[in-house]
């Protein structure tokens, strides 16, 4: 129903891979100034590459992440009230995304804080029953269930990224064929950065922080 929809509509099927934002390895710090007293960072940490087994890898690993992050800085470290993490996409770019706002933290902790967390996650997919949490991720992408505008944007970011057909079942498949092995080569990938790591602050970065690239 999708593809008749899109077939319809108007203007020209682009057939050629749309060129994607060039991947920069290591961490790169970028300030937004603000006027908030309190202190916030995001860090997104892109894929290597658009494979589809990257971004399983990086959706399962984002699955794994989501509730040892909010208990990790949230509950226990108490860092501040606005913690998350997640997967997003980027102009086909699929990443895990990580954010805290505190009052009581500097920025520069706040990332420390998160790069330590990052650095655990081997041991997060060492623990986990992998089979069992890829086939319950899996399900959250059966065609037959997933509403229509949530299967409208990971079908266009899909484009995006250069892959055709239907991504979602696509997507299951490359969720049922990884393992402890193959995740733990991904999650090694995600903490030296070899995606990029693209860290955006209200407030500059210090000298203590370990970056590939100045402060821009």
């Amino acid at each position: 129903m999708l593809d008749a929809v899109l077939n319809a509509a108007p203007g020209v099927r682009q057939t050629s891979p749309p060129d994607l934002p060039t991947i920069r390895a290591g961490k790169h710090w970028a300030t937004q100034a603000s006027s908030s007293s309190e202190d916030a960072v995001l860090v997104f940490c892109p894929a290597p590459t658009t494979s589809i087994e990257d971004e399983a890898a990086w959706r399962l690993l984002a699955h794994l992440a989501q509730a040892p992050f909010y208990q990790r800085l949230r509950v226990e470290l108490q860092l501040g009230y606005a913690v998350f993490s997640g997967l997003r996409q980027i102009d086909g770019r699929t990443g895990l995304l990580f954010g805290v706002q505190s009052p009581t933290s500097s920025a520069q902790q706040l990332f420390a804080h998160i790069g330590a967390f990052i650095g655990k996650l081997p041991q997060l997919v060492r623990d986990a029953d992998l089979p069992d949490q890829a086939n319950a991720l899996a399900a959250q992408f059966e065609p037959s269930s997933l509403p229509q505008q949530q299967r409208a944007d990971l079908q266009w970011q899909a484009q995006l990224a250069g892959h055709r057909g239907d991504h979602a079942q696509t997507l299951q498949r490359a969720l049922s064929n990884l393992d402890t092995h193959s995740l733990l080569a991904s999650a090694d990938q995600l903490i030296s950065a070899t995606g990029g790591w693209l860290i955006v602050a209200n407030r500059p970065a210090s000298a203590a922080v370990p970056l590939s690239l100045p402060e821009r």
